[in-house]
């Protein structure tokens, strides 16, 4: 098994896959552009396959390098014990490993802008949501976070980017009766 990952070089590829994660973070904290989330969510789950992989090659004989590669088996351990016996202590732990990895989920997607589900733990508030805006199909654009009041319904809501703005259009109910329902409009701010 080791003489297969020394000739593939698993660890040159594991440690280029990282830079490329960490460069493709950089870049989209500076200047907004990364690559598309489908694609990034690929690179991430191939890291932690690899880093798993490689920490169990590396613990014998012991190598230094496997106190790296224990951050991707440590992941596994938490978060399979928090979907096993739960508690908020747990929870804590596994929300915090868990968050280079957690895909964001994609809330309302049109051919201008999409609108990512916000990942801020598992006990974070509700309705906080990423709106990108697509380039290039494998590229996107950060353009802000906005905040709103209830769940994106996609079927029922729409969202349209115009000058820096964007406009919620969503059905309204009249105090939790559905016999009154009114559009509404709202201009979003970004954050």
């Amino acid at each position: 098994m080791t003489d297969f990952i020394k000739t593939i070089r698993l660890e040159k590829w594991h440690f280029y896959l990282l830079g490329l994660v960490l460069i493709n973070f950089g870049i989209g904290i500076i200047s907004g552009h990364r690559l598309n989330q489908d694609l990034t969510f690929i690179l991430k789950v191939i890291l932690y396959l690899t880093g798993l992989i490689l920490f169990l090659t590396t613990l014998r004989p012991f190598k230094k390098i496997a106190l790296y590669y224990a951050f991707y088996a440590v992941s596994g351990v938490l978060t399979g014990l928090f979907f096993l016996f739960g508690g908020i202590f747990l929870a804590i732990l596994s929300s915090l490993a868990l968050f280079p990895i957690v895909p964001k989920q994609t809330e309302y997607k049109t051919e201008t802008i999409k609108i990512y589900d916000r990942f801020q733990g598992f006990m974070a508030r509700c309705c906080s949501y990423e709106v990108v805006e697509p380039k290039l199909f494998i590229f996107e654009k950060h353009l802000g976070y906005i905040n709103i009041e209830k769940p994106i319904d996609a079927d029922k809501d729409e969202f349209s980017f115009k000058n820096n703005t964007i406009i919620y259009t969503y059905e309204l109910d009249n105090n939790g009766q559905a016999k009154t329902v009114r559009d509404t409009t709202e201009i979003l701010k970004f954050e």
